[in-house]
């Protein structure tokens, strides 16, 4: 089996898809798409970075992202005037970043995650204050700032392998989105980037089809079960604070990894 160097067989497979249903509840909640957490807990199982973490957590970020963009739709919380036009811009832009990948070391790599996470944990743990009683007012400026900063957004996240999700949510709420809105849009504008950077990854890619099956299951449906929990219950302040804690475990995990 391809990547089963910690532990072997069904037990893997039964591991990863209950830890995947877990990470893809709390990505639910914030319309991220599973990517950027699933990326250092795949590599802790011994899995390949860019043959195979890389296309899975492409994969699983894409369709975790169209689970919650469904719930999140029909509950009318998407601003789709800023949805559209970021979807087009990340799209383009990922593959960039994964051709970009074959210049750029793994380790890198992995500490510009590390960078990246630590500096939107600190933004997000002070967001501005929002009212999620009062209606989201987001303008067209707004909306032109965050097109613009989609772009690199897109490059990065591809160079990556996470998907454009973990960068987009925060840079919206600071942008001025209520975090409950910009997790909502931001879900959908994760979905084709994902499978766009995905689809860069097939040539060099290995998979183990029964793994990629069984998480691909168990990630939709803690992404579905956990945008249903934040549009029913989560407030933005709550939202963005869960955030904020998530990266900085990622961090540490990550920095323990790079210098252990």
């Amino acid at each position: 089996m391809i990547g089963a160097t910690v532990v072997d067989g069904w037990t893997l497979y039964l591991v990863l898809s209950v830890v995947l249903f877990g990470l893809s509840f709390l990505s639910g909640m914030m319309g991220l798409g599973v990517a950027f957490i699933a990326t250092p807990v795949l590599a802790m199982f011994g899995l390949d970075l860019q043959h195979e973490i890389m296309p899975l957590s492409l994969w699983l970020n894409g369709v975790t992202a169209i689970a919650s963009a469904v719930t999140f739709a029909l509950k009318k919380m998407v601003d789709w005037r800023t949805a559209i036009p970021l979807l087009i811009v990340t799209t383009i832009a990922a593959p960039i970043g994964v051709w970009l990948l074959k210049f750029t070391s793994t380790e890198l790599l992995w500490w510009l995650y590390v960078a990246v996470l630590l500096f939107l944990a600190w933004r997000m743990a002070f967001p501005p204050k929002q009212d999620d009683s009062a209606p989201s007012t987001v303008t067209d400026r707004t909306r032109v700032k965050a097109a613009g900063a989609s772009s690199g957004i897109g490059v990065f996240a591809g160079l990556l392998g996470v998907g454009p999700g973990f960068l987009m949510m925060p840079t919206l709420v600071l942008l001025g989105f209520a975090a409950r809105t910009a997790a909502a849009t931001n879900s959908v504008v994760v979905t084709l980037p994902s499978f766009s950077a995905f689809i860069a990854h097939l040539p060099e890619a290995r998979f183990d089809w029964t793994l990629l099956v069984m998480t691909t299951i168990t990630s939709i449906a803690g992404a579905q079960l956990g945008a249903s929990f934040m549009a029913k219950r989560v407030k933005s302040l709550t939202l963005t604070r869960i955030f904020a804690v998530a990266l900085v475990l990622l961090a540490i995990q990550r920095v323990f990894a790079l210098v252990g």
